[in-house]
């Protein structure tokens, strides 16, 4: 028959257990952390970028070859045409902002819930949820509508940007975005 051990013994076999498995995790996981914040900090860079209608600033989010992905087609493929984008949203959501002038559109895009998985040093899948507010003069801030990103990230010469992103939209205010132009007449 065995020895069954003590409780001082379990306790300092799991105790040793748990900083090893800790310290090699802790090691393995703060560049994990890192990307994670990293890739938390570019979700809100393409929101402040879009409610700037900074075309530049939003293009640069994304990856040379990028996709962006709404109502199950592609809306543009690469970063010129993604700064097109901007250029024209800049038009539709910030009329009357002098080119070059850092100024907020109609619009504001708060991002939430977001889950990201790293899938190797460079690369990432993630989803966040997206709530778009437009703020209409008369009746001050209302919820256009109510979606989600779903992402594929690349770490390109040291920087997280976004490779893919797919726009769903799971609920929209069709009143409000008919009466403010931003779902179209």
């Amino acid at each position: 028959m065995r020895p069954i051990p003590s409780r001082s013994n379990l306790a300092c076999f799991f105790a040793s257990v748990a900083l090893l498995t800790t310290t090699a995790v802790r090691a393995e996981s703060q560049q994990d952390v890192l990307d994670r914040f990293l890739i938390h900090e570019l979700q809100s860079r393409y929101a402040l970028a879009h409610d700037l209608t900074d075309p530049a600033m939003y293009a640069a989010v994304f990856t040379e070859d990028a996709e962006l992905i709404g109502a199950g087609r592609v809306l543009a493929k690469g970063r010129e045409a993604l700064h097109a984008i901007g250029v024209n949203d800049r038009k539709r959501f910030n009329a009357g902002a002098k080119d070059g002038e850092r100024s907020f559109g109609a619009l504001r895009h708060v991002i939430t819930n977001s889950v990201i998985e790293l899938d190797g040093d460079a690369a990432a899948t993630g989803v966040c949820y997206v709530l778009t507010v437009v703020n209409r003069p008369e009746r001050g801030p209302e919820i256009l509508s109510v979606g989600r990103y779903e992402d594929e990230y690349r770490k390109v010469d040291g920087a997280w940007l976004i490779a893919k992103r797919t726009i769903v939209m799971d609920m929209g205010n069709s009143e409000l975005g008919k009466a403010t132009g931003l779902f179209g007449e």
